[in-house]
């Protein structure tokens, strides 16, 4: 009889526990606290690999482990299922559309378009993006990038891009950025950047200390430093401009390129979210037990229930932490659920509670 009684008890738990944990997803704020966040910072950093930062450790990429600190992140975050090439992979960080299929963006050209070509006239139909969003609602945007076969964002979205700059000069690109950061700030601005990638293609994805690719990855986190400073430096900027940064892709190691998109070492990615309210040194997948599942090893289909943490959840989060709704016709992160921050105290509490109470009537029942 006893055995019985813990058998409906477990039931009765995990029918208690899921409508509670629903509930807390439905309690966590955007931004905790109460912070507002006025602008965002999108940085995507081309062909970088997560355990590229880990290998430089804190001391030689003490940047990105101040993005880490003090934010949320994951080193197990996926590119689109089916490309692990650049433009593909940032056409879905400003659309939430995977690629491929009736609801994807379908751009898979990764060269440098011809001026009339645009991401709509490829599918058929109009695309819509986080720029199209953010215009509409009258803030200001930019996008900042390091290969010229960006131009297709512009030449997709140039009525809705209130700054568009291309140099293949990292260091320029990101002295222009700043400054204009510093002048009259972007609400939200795409800052890209190449050099990973560059590395990788030339010498491979390497991660021997002193290699070519650790060295770029250690210069944009030189870079990451200069734009922390520019932040924080600002008194419009400070205590309101939050991070994302994310990558296109991975690389193989030992090899020059990042195909095939069935590689692991291709599709896994970094994803960070940083700035006022984001929890602090959290892994995403923790904060998004409901929404999100950890991979492992796996690159999951769009439709598998479970999915994990893409590149694609950019656009959605960026407009969803400057308090805007989601890009129409996206499908990654359309309802805006990936959460950044904390269950707020209260709430937790409440909940512990809860749970705590009606765990002391199951044992009680079952004695």
């Amino acid at each position: 009889m006893h055995s019985y009684l813990r058998s409906i008890a477990r039931q009765s738990l995990k029918s208690f526990f899921i409508p509670v944990l629903s509930l807390a997803a439905l309690m966590l704020p955007l931004a905790a606290g109460g912070a507002s966040i006025e602008y965002l910072v999108h940085i995507s950093v081309d062909g970088l690999r997560p355990d590229a930062i880990t290998a430089l450790g804190p001391a030689s990429a003490p940047n990105f482990y101040r993005l880490r600190t003090e934010g949320a992140f994951t080193d197990n975050a996926r590119t689109d299922v089916d490309y692990t090439r650049t433009l593909p992979n940032h056409t879905t960080q400003l659309t939430g559309r995977g690629v491929s299929g009736a609801s994807g963006h379908n751009y898979t050209s990764n060269v440098t378009p011809p001026p009339s070509l645009t991401i709509h006239s490829n599918k058929g139909t109009y695309v819509s993006s986080v720029f199209n969003v953010a215009h509409d609602n009258g803030l200001s945007t930019g996008l900042y990038a390091s290969k010229d076969k960006f131009v297709i964002f512009d030449q997709s979205y140039g009525e809705q891009i209130d700054s568009y700059r291309y140099n293949a000069n990292t260091g320029s690109l990101v002295s222009d950025y700043l400054a204009a950061m510093a002048s009259n700030p972007f609400q939200y601005s795409m800052l890209h950047l190449r050099d990973p990638d560059s590395a990788g293609h030339a010498s491979t994805w390497n991660l021997t200390p002193g290699s070519s690719y650790l060295n770029s990855v250690a210069a944009i986190d030189d870079i990451l430093g200069d734009v922390l400073d520019t932040i924080e430096s600002d008194t419009a900027l400070f205590g309101s401009t939050a991070i994302i940064l994310t990558s296109d892709h991975g690389g193989r190691l030992g090899m020059f390129g990042h195909d095939p998109a069935i590689d692991g070492e291709n599709y896994t990615i970094p994803f960070y979210a940083w700035g006022s309210g984001v929890a602090a040194g959290v892994d995403l997948y923790s904060l998004n037990l409901l929404s999100r599942n950890d991979p492992g090893t796996a690159q999951p289909a769009y439709t598998d229930p479970n999915q994990p943490i893409r590149n694609g959840d950019a656009a959605n989060l960026a407009l969803d932490l400057l308090g805007l709704g989601p890009v129409p016709g996206s499908t990654i992160n359309a309802l805006q659920d990936l959460n950044v921050s904390v269950v707020p105290i209260p709430a937790a509490a409440y909940l512990f509670g809860s749970a705590l109470g009606l765990l002391g009537w199951v044992r009680h029942r079952s004695a």
